[in-house]
């Protein structure tokens, strides 16, 4: 079996994926955002782990109509419909369309200083736990 995605193959990614992830309330169908592209490849880059079982039911499923192909796949080899599951909805959330429309920026750099009092203890949120003290049950001996 070629490891190479081909057009049929992400042909087939798209009408599953589309089924797994459909325009709904403002936001676009997985394919609409070229989900079968670029945005899949930088996925099986970061977890190529995922390319085999994920040619396998895509090309399994080539040629059939994709709501019918994925409850197949789901049904018949969980492996591969996990692996195109994953890679549909990893794929979806990095996209920055999609990010910006659920007001996501993604990762950001938040600087620690292990020297600064956290923000949770000086507000006082704490403050009912230590008023309270110790509760807990000692273990049996």
């Amino acid at each position: 079996m070629s490891t190479v995605l081909q057009d049929d193959d992400r042909k087939t990614f798209a009408g599953i994926a589309d089924v797994l992830i459909p325009a709904a309330e403002g936001m676009p169908a997985a394919s609409e955002i070229g989900i079968q592209g670029e945005i899949l490849d930088k996925v099986l880059g970061f977890r190529p782990d995922l390319r085999e079982n994920l040619l396998r039911g895509l090309r399994a499923a080539k040629g059939k109509e994709p709501r019918a192909a994925a409850e197949t796949l789901n049904k018949t080899d969980g492996p591969a419909f996990g692996a195109i599951s994953l890679a549909a909805s990893a794929g979806y959330y990095m996209d920055p369309k999609v990010r910006k429309l659920i007001g996501y920026p993604g990762q950001e750099n938040r600087p620690y200083n292990p020297d600064e009092t956290p923000e949770y203890v000086r507000n006082g949120m704490l403050k009912v736990v230590s008023d309270r003290g110790p509760i807990f049950k000692p273990t049996p001996k």
